[in-house]
């Protein structure tokens, strides 16, 4: 048994050279490729295994006892750190023709859904992503998020192919990551300096720990000329403080279903929109808000029979400028309509709050409510949180105001499935986790539905 007579081959494996070069010989292969979520629990890995029919794993040693356990039996030693695995499998699901990788973008619930790419998508993204970032001319990309994320991939790989750049992909130990979102920002920055590349790509919480760092110590990163913020909502002070540290950050907006990349912002004379869409695609805004896209699309879900639309309903809320520069307003599933009817979207108060620096992580809860509570992660007391908190509420509407806080006792990660792949909160399941908080904090309000 080998690679010539698989057909879906999942990778779980660290960042590292051999990530991209297996990604490579997969694709030459004509192979389904099906990076693997460095957090992913064992019941999603099973999920991800049946629904794809995965024959074939590539994983690190220690990874070893985990597809053991899904009947994968070890092969050959693939390199010094990593093994081939392989099973049987009699009937494979259907996938949609012409598909190339297939990336889990974790949903509400423990089992993610599987988004089915072609090769053709991915590469005409890859192409507008290099031909719109050309001015920078950006020789050397340092890998800080998983290759494992789409995003990620598709700088290292697709937009790659597109230029002369050179891709460092260090394990992600070394640059101080672990598990979901364990970060050592001190050994970040040192990788960084080490390395000395031209452009990175982070999520606005680890941009938000590079700030706080900086303005506490000088260090020089002149010789960063992009860096690329994404994932999920970044506020405008957060930006504003990056420049001020002469940071060139660039925010940018997208989903799997598009490739992960749909518009980016690359004006470094103007903050808190994400740019201009992509060449290769079309948007536009609908009645309610709603962001729609067509021209190059996922090819479908797993399991999912239903006829692809001409446009597609991104469930993101937004709005164009008059330059036609895009401006996300948040999902529109998170959207809260308060007891007196006011809509709010929490994605933009938790924004402007992950910008106060004692605040990690934090979301918003008030639906049906009369006012706000913001559930944090935080290592600070609760005093000096509220005295950040009432200076953000004065720049705030009133209906905006953030009423009563919750300390979390816990980080959201991926582990305990607050957070997707992506670094996204999934609100409601930390909802659920905090019912008994919310539900005292409105006991005594007439609405009360935590």
């Amino acid at each position: 048994m080998s690679l010539a007579i698989s057909k879906r081959v999942a990778i779980h494996l660290d960042n590292s050279k051999q990530w991209l070069e297996l990604d490579k010989k997969l694709t030459e292969m004509c192979l389904v490729i099906v990076p693997v979520p460095h957090f992913f629990s064992h019941q999603q890995i099973a999920h991800m295994i049946n629904s794809v029919g995965i024959d074939t794993v590539v994983c690190a040693n220690e990874a070893q006892m985990v597809w053991s356990a899904f009947g994968f039996v070890k092969v050959s030693d693939y390199s010094a750190n990593s093994l081939l695995m392989q099973r049987e499998v009699i009937s494979y699901p259907i996938l949609p023709p012409k598909t190339h990788k297939i990336t889990f973008t974790s949903g509400t619930t423990s089992e993610p859904k599987g988004v089915c790419l072609s090769l053709q998508h991915l590469q005409s993204v890859g192409k507008s992503l290099a031909q719109l970032t050309d001015k920078f001319k950006v020789k050397k990309h340092l890998c800080v998020l998983p290759l494992g994320v789409l995003l990620e991939n598709m700088a290292a790989t697709y937009a790659a192919d597109f230029t002369d750049i050179q891709v460092i992909t260090p394990p992600l130990s070394e640059l101080g990551l672990s598990g979901s979102n364990g970060l050592d920002v001190g050994r970040l920055i040192a990788a960084i300096c080490h390395y000395q590349p031209d452009s990175l790509i982070l999520m606005p919480q680890i941009l938000k720990a590079i700030v706080v760092y900086l303005e506490q110590q000088t260090i020089d990163l002149s010789f960063l000329k992009f860096i690329a913020v994404g994932g999920a909502v970044c506020s405008k002070g957060l930006l504003q403080k990056a420049q001020a540290l002469k940071l060139p950050v660039f925010e940018g907006y997208g989903i799997s279903e598009c490739g992960s990349v749909i518009s980016l912002n690359i004006d470094p004379r103007q903050i808190g929109h994400v740019g201009k869409i992509l060449p290769h695609q079309k948007v536009k805004i609908n009645q309610d808000g709603e962001i729609m896209t067509k021209g190059q699309l996922f090819l479908g879900y797993l399991g999912d029979k239903q006829e692809q639309q001409e446009w597609y309903a991104t469930g993101d809320l937004g709005k164009f400028d008059k330059d036609r520069n895009l401006h996300i307003i948040g999902r529109k599933k998170n959207i809260i309509i308060n007891s007196f009817g006011r809509n709010i979207s929490p994605d933009w108060l938790e924004a402007e709050l992950m910008a106060i620096k004692e605040i990690q992580q934090v979301v918003v809860y008030g639906e049906a409510q009369p006012y706000l509570t913001a559930i944090c992660v935080t290592s600070a007391c609760l005093d000096t949180l509220w005295n950040k908190v009432a200076r953000l509420n004065k720049t705030l509407p009133d209906y905006a105001n953030i009423k009563r806080i919750i300390i979390a006792d816990c980080t959201f990660n991926g582990e305990n499935q607050m957070l997707t792949a992506s670094g996204k909160t999934k609100h409601q399941i930390i909802f659920n986790y905090f019912n008994h908080q919310l539900r005292e904090i409105y006991a005594d309000s007439k609405t009360a539905s935590a």
